[in-house]
């Protein structure tokens, strides 16, 4: 054998111990991940339905995945101020982001002028998706939606509405005053940082109507009247008709309401075109606590769900609402 030849043998054991040695390598990341605290980034105030959520998930995927997980609070601008926080952490796959997924990330992309894009975050699961329930303070006079908006064309401006900015409650508002032929200005849009907030303040007769989660209203029942839900069907949990219903009794046309905050987990995208490996051991260990029967039974008896809709599916659908939620940029 020539020396060149011998030479050219040569490197290519080298290249192949190496290429072999990278995989090797690669793997056992895979594998030892995590060694180190996680830290769930909230991206919304104490005492709402994801601050709730992303605690009791926290609780659990620590134990699923041996390492300690803190969940921490950055809440401010409808979830802008977690979601830009996050988006400055390591992308080593130590952070993680807990908001409602849908509507606030693409709410503050078209709103708030940010600094990141869907295509940012890589979406692990939309674990509960809600529908929003219009509701007033239980000592108001009205019994129905519709005194309750003829009280506001009668006098513009005089009720407050609270909502979370940006959320499916904030642009169920505007298409609930638009079907009633109001301009968004009828009531007083008051804006709270928390669902668990803006919940306090209709309860606490703070303000007049709420528009928010039905599930995690559930918690003031006995203080607030159900006037509404935004959803194609009736709510087991409330009496009440559906938006449509109430339009199309008055003679209105029927709405197309956005359906649901959709709770859930996010990743960056760097750390899953990085680390596939180590996303996807996440996000099995993720799949793999909500299949648990005692924990979707802690969930469900604190009226918080459990679904499991995997990455691409939570994707699409939030890439889907995305293009709905552009017609109220100027308004969110």
């Amino acid at each position: 054998m020539s020396l060149s030849k011998i030479k050219s043998w040569a490197a290519g054991l080298l290249l192949g111990a190496s290429l072999m040695g990278v995989t090797a390598t690669t793997a056992q990341a895979a594998d030892n991940w995590p060694n180190k605290q996680l830290t769930f980034v909230i991206a919304l105030g104490p005492g709402g339905s994801a601050d709730r959520t992303a605690r009791l998930v926290a609780q659990r995927m620590q134990e699923e995945l041996g390492v300690p997980i803190r969940a921490i609070n950055q809440q401010g601008g409808g979830g802008h101020v977690g979601h830009t926080y996050f988006m400055n952490m390591p992308k080593d796959g130590s952070f993680f982001l807990f908001t409602s997924i849908h509507p606030y990330i693409s709410s503050a992309i078209l709103g708030k002028d940010a600094s990141y894009e869907l295509d940012d975050f890589a979406f692990i699961n939309g674990q509960w998706t809600d529908s929003d329930l219009f509701a007033l303070n239980a000592k108001l006079p009205f019994q129905t939606l519709d005194e309750f908006m003829a009280a506001v064309a009668k006098e513009p401006g005089k009720y407050r509405v609270s909502v979370v900015p940006g959320s499916t409650g904030h642009i169920n508002t505007i298409l609930l005053l638009e079907a009633y032929g109001l301009k968004p200005d009828a009531v007083n849009i008051v804006t709270y940082e928390s669902g668990g907030a803006a919940r306090t303040a209709a309860a606490g007769g703070q303000v007049d109507m709420t528009v928010l989660a039905a599930d995690g209203s559930i918690s003031i029942k006995e203080f607030i009247r159900p006037l509404a839900v935004a959803s194609e069907e009736r709510l087991e949990e409330w009496d009440t008709p559906t938006l449509n219903e109430v339009l199309i009794a008055r003679g209105a046309e029927p709405v197309t309401p956005l359906v649901g905050s959709m709770r859930g987990l996010a990743a960056h995208a760097e750390f899953k075109e990085k680390y596939p490996e180590r996303f996807e051991k996440f996000a099995a260990a993720y799949e793999k606590v909500l299949s648990d029967p005692d924990f979707k039974k802690q969930l469900k008896d604190q009226m918080i769900g459990s679904d499991w809709l995997g990455p691409d599916k939570t994707t699409e659908i939030i890439k889907q609402n995305y293009k709905i939620l552009e017609r109220f940029q100027d308004q969110i």
